[in-house]
């Protein structure tokens, strides 16, 4: 049996799932499909993960044009303990995202 949709919405991110959940509140019959992890682009590869490395990258700029007015000493980044950091705010998405969409 062909199951018939009001909506099907391509990916889970923070657009598609709140635009699904308006629907389906409204009592829709709806859908998500997604090829990648649940979550989206923003939260997982995108804009809150590019924060804390764009956050190191600006503090080993500012680090490197202060060394020499008042800043004794440079920085450095232990890259991986840095991506393990940014890990804490994307690893558990997924499981979080589908539990809420489902």
């Amino acid at each position: 049996m062909i199951k018939k949709y009001d909506l099907i919405v391509i990916g889970t991110g923070s657009a598609g799932s709140i635009t699904a959940a308006k629907c389906n509140k409204a009592g829709w019959n709806v859908a998500m499909v997604d090829d990648r992890p649940f979550g989206g682009t923003c939260a997982l590869r995108g804009c809150d993960p590019k924060k804390v490395l764009h956050g190191a990258a600006e503090l080993i700029d500012w680090n490197k044009r202060m060394v020499k007015n008042g800043v004794p000493s440079e920085v450095s980044i232990n890259w991986k303990d840095l991506m393990n950091f940014k890990r804490t705010f994307t690893d558990d998405v997924p499981e979080k995202k589908r539990g809420s969409i489902e």
